[in-house]
């Protein structure tokens, strides 16, 4: 069946469990599998009508592009988390590791502010690429600005938090 704007209810009900079966067998669970449909139909339902030609394709394209988003930020959140966790559970002697803690919680803490007074938009094209892995493509696709505004985004940010950090460690010395 070909679907228009008209019927998108239909394409909804048709759809639905289509997709969510797919994002299952793509390692999704039952849950987020579900979100992720819906979310595959906001984005659709927020694209201008004349750039999408074929609704269904769009849906699927747009389905999996969510799935391997929530993929690769739960493995990012693995590779951070896990190592941190089994620091923690294999600590035996916290005398020589809590000046350590101590030192890594407060350049985080640094680190943090320093994010915080980036100018927004910096700061969110740093996250996405250098904590959510999206591609210069993929943060200019979602935002709605074009690439080479992403990469002068992004330079302005590493440009300020390299002079913020390097007057941080300047002061400590």
């Amino acid at each position: 069946m070909t679907y228009s704007w008209e019927n998108i209810a239909s394409l909804y009900a048709d759809e639905r469990g289509r997709l969510k079966r797919l994002l299952i067998q793509r390692g999704l669970s039952a849950h987020y599998a579900a979100d992720a449909v819906q979310e595959a139909f906001l984005r659709l339902l927020r694209t201008p009508r004349e750039d999408v030609r074929d609704l269904r394709s769009y849906l699927r394209r747009t389905a999996v592009t969510v799935a391997i988003d929530h993929q690769r930020r739960e493995k990012r959140r693995a590779v951070f988390i896990d190592p941190c966790l089994a620091l923690h559970d294999n600590m035996q002697d916290t005398a020589p590791l809590a000046d350590a803690l101590m030192i890594s919680h407060e350049e985080l803490e640094l680190l943090d502010a320093a994010l915080l007074d980036l100018p927004p938009r910096c700061r969110e094209v740093l996250i996405l690429h250098k904590f959510e892995g999206l591609r210069y493509s993929e943060i200019s696709e979602r935002l709605g600005i074009a690439k080479n505004t992403v990469m002068v985004h992004m330079v302005k940010a590493l440009g300020i938090l390299r002079h913020r950090m390097n007057e941080i460690n300047s002061v400590g010395e």
